[in-house]
C-alpha cells in the first residue's frame, strides 16, 4: 500500500510538471493584448542649474557700514533715536532686517491701517515685522533677471521658478522639443522642465554644524565596569569584526574562555564603547584623503520599519567618511552625509568629486551647498549596465560602495534590527572603527585604511580595541582642558 501511495505521488508530480510546460506552450499562441502591456516612463533626470542672482542691495549689512553710509548722505551727522510723538504699537524686539538697527531707529511707514509696513532711519529698508528676511529678499533668474516666484512649498525647502516667456533658458530648451514633445507639452507641461527652477533651503551650515556635536551620554562609565579590558576587548572582537550576535558572543566567552557574562552586559559594555569613542570619531584628522568619494545608501530596521544608512567612502584609500543613519531618504539626509565628508577636511580639494546613484536627492544636496559657496562636482551612475559614459567611466566607485554594503551587511544580518535609530548609530560608529582602523583589506595590500602607529607591532585584536578605547579616552581628557 505504501508503494503504491508513494507512485501515485510522484505520477502526480510528474503530471503537474507537464501541465504547467503544455500551458506555457500554448501562451505563445494566443493573442497579445495591448491593455496588458506595461509602458514605463523614464524618470526625469534631475539637473542642477547656476544659483539664483540675489541684488546686492537686498544683502544684510553690518550696523557699523549702515551708520557710514548714513553719515556720509546726512554731511557726517551721526543717526539719532526717533523722537517719537505717539508710542509704538510694534514689538520692542524688532530690528531691521537689513542692518541689525534696534527699534529705537525704527519707525511706522504705514500709509493706513491695513498695511504693516516699517522703515529703517539708518538704512532706509522698508519691511514687514510679520515677515522674515528670508521672505523680503528677492531672487531672480540668472538667465534673464526675472524675478523668481515660489510655486511648491516642500518640507526643509521652497523650490522658485521663472515664469518668463521671454527667458533665454526657456527658449532654448523649447527649441530642443521635437515636434511631439511640442503636442505633448500643450497637453501636458509638467511632463518637461523648460524654464529655469532652483531650490532655496530652509537650514544653514551653522545648523548643520550643531546637528553633529551631539553627544549622548552613556548608561555604563567604562572604568567602572567588573570586567577585565581583555574580556572588553574580545567582546568588541566577537561582536563588530566577526559579526556574532550578543548570545553567541555570551555563549563563547562562556565556552571557551570560561568568563561568565549574560548577553545584556555584552550590549552594554559594547553601547558605552560606542558613546566613548564617538566624539573622536567623528573629529578624527584624516591626512590621507583623496578628492574621489563615492557614496551610496543601504537598509535597516529600525522598530520594523525601513530605515536608510548614508555611506560615503573614499574610493582611494576606502576609508568610511559619512554613516549616519535616517528614517527618511529626503534632500536633508543627503545634505548631512555631503557635510559630515565636507567637514573632515580643512580645504577642499579642487576637483573634488562624488560617485553616486540616480537619486535625485544628491543633485539637489548639492544645489545648498552651491548657494552657500561650497562647489563640487556630482556624477550619477544609473542602473547595472552602462547606458552612458558617465556611467562607464564612474562605474568603478560605484562598485566600491557596493562592496561596502556588502560588508555592513554582513555584519549587520545577526543583529535582526534595531529598537531605536539611536541603537542603530551606536552599531554604526562600532562598525565604522573596525572598518576604518582594524579590518584588513586586500586591494590595500592587506593592510587597513588608515595604520596606526600604536599598531605597528600588535596583532592581538582585542588589544587593539583598548589601544583605540585609550586614544578616545585621551581626546576626550584633551577637550575637557580646553575651557
Amino acid at each position: 500500500m505504501v508503494k503504491i501511495i508513494s507512485f501515485l505521488i510522484k505520477f502526480l508530480n510528474i503530471f503537474n510538471k507537464l501541465s504547467f510546460q503544455f500551458e506555457c506552450f500554448l501562451m505563445n499562441f494566443l493573442p497579445n493584448d495591448p491593455s496588458s502591456i506595461v509602458n514605463s516612463v523614464p524618470y526625469k533626470r534631475f539637473n542642477v542649474d547656476l544659483v539664483p542672482v540675489i541684488k546686492p542691495e537686498s544683502m544684510p549689512i553690518s550696523l557699523e557700514k549702515a551708520i557710514e553710509e548714513y553719515k556720509a548722505k546726512h554731511n557726517g551727522k551721526e543717526p539719532k533715536p526717533i523722537n517719537r510723538r505717539i508710542a509704538i504699537d510694534f514689538p520692542k524686539s524688532t530690528k531691521c532686517p537689513h542692518c541689525g538697527a534696534s527699534h529705537e531707529y525704527i519707525f511706522d511707514n504705514r500709509s493706513g491701517k491695513i498695511s504693516k509696513q516699517l522703515r529703517c532711519k539708518i538704512c532706509g529698508t522698508t519691511f514687514s515685522p510679520d515677515k522674515t528676511y528670508s521672505q523680503e529678499i528677492a531672487h531672480y533668474c540668472p538667465y534673464c533677471g526675472h524675478k523668481l516666484t515660489a510655486v511648491h512649498d516642500r518640507s526643509g525647502y521652497t523650490v522658485y521658478k521663472c515664469q518668463n516667456p521671454t527667458c533665454s533658458l526657456y527658449k532654448s530648451n523649447l527649441k530642443k522639443l521635437s515636434k511631439q514633445q511640442k503636442k505633448e507639452y500643450k497637453i501636458n507641461p509638467s511632463k518637461f522642465t523648460l524654464h529655469y527652477i532652483t531650490r532655496i533651503f530652509d537650514g544653514s551650515i551653522k545648523q548643520l554644524e550643531n546637528f553633529t556635536k551631539t553627544v549622548r551620554a552613556s548608561k555604563v562609565e567604562l572604568r567602572n565596569i567588573r570586567a577585565n579590558r581583555h574580556t572588553l576587548g574580545l567582546i568588541l572582537t566577537y561582536c563588530i569584526n566577526y559579526g556574532l550576535s550578543l548570545r553567541k558572543t555570551a555563549l563563547i566567552l562562556r565556552e571557551v574562555h570560561d568568563i561568565k557574562i549574560s548577553h545584556q552586559t555584552v550590549a552594554n559594555y559594547a553601547e558605552a564603547v560606542s558613546h566613548l569613542i564617538e566624539p573622536w570619531l567623528d573629529n578624527y584628522q584624516y591626512d590621507c584623503l583623496s578628492k574621489d568619494h563615492c557614496g551610496d545608501e543601504t537598509y535597516v530596521k529600525v522598530k520594523g520599519k525601513h530605515a536608510y544608512v548614508f555611506f560615503m567612502c573614499d574610493s582611494v584609500s576606502k576609508i568610511i567618511t559619512s554613516f549616519n543613519i535616517f528614517m527618511k531618504r529626503d534632500t536633508f539626509s543627503a545634505i548631512q552625509t555631503f557635510y559630515a565628508v565636507i567637514r573632515k577636511f580643512k580645504a577642499i580639494p579642487e576637483g573634488f568629486n562624488i560617485v553616486v546613484d540616480g537619486n535625485p536627492i544628491y543633485k539637489a544636496a548639492q544645489q545648498y551647498f552651491q548657494l552657500n559657496g561650497i562647489n563640487f562636482d556630482i556624477h550619477q551612475v544609473i542602473g547595472l549596465k552602462n547606458q552612458d559614459e558617465t556611467s562607464k567611466k564612474h562605474r568603478p566607485a560605484k562598485q566600491i560602495i557596493e562592496r561596502l554594503n556588502r560588508t555592513f551587511q554582513f555584519s549587520y544580518y545577526v543583529k535582526n534590527g534595531f529598537s531605536t535609530v539611536d541603537k542603530a548609530n551606536e552599531f554604526m560608529y562600532l562598525f565604522t572603527t573596525y572598518f576604518n582602523f582594524l579590518r584588513n583589506h586586500k586591494s590595500l595590500g592587506y593592510n587597513p585604511p588608515i595604520e596606526l602607529n600604536r599598531f605597528k607591532d600588535e596583532v592581538n585584536m582585542p588589544k587593539k580595541w583598548n589601544m583605540i578605547i585609550d586614544m578616545a579616552y585621551d581626546y576626550d581628557i584633551e577637550q575637557d582642558m580646553q575651557f
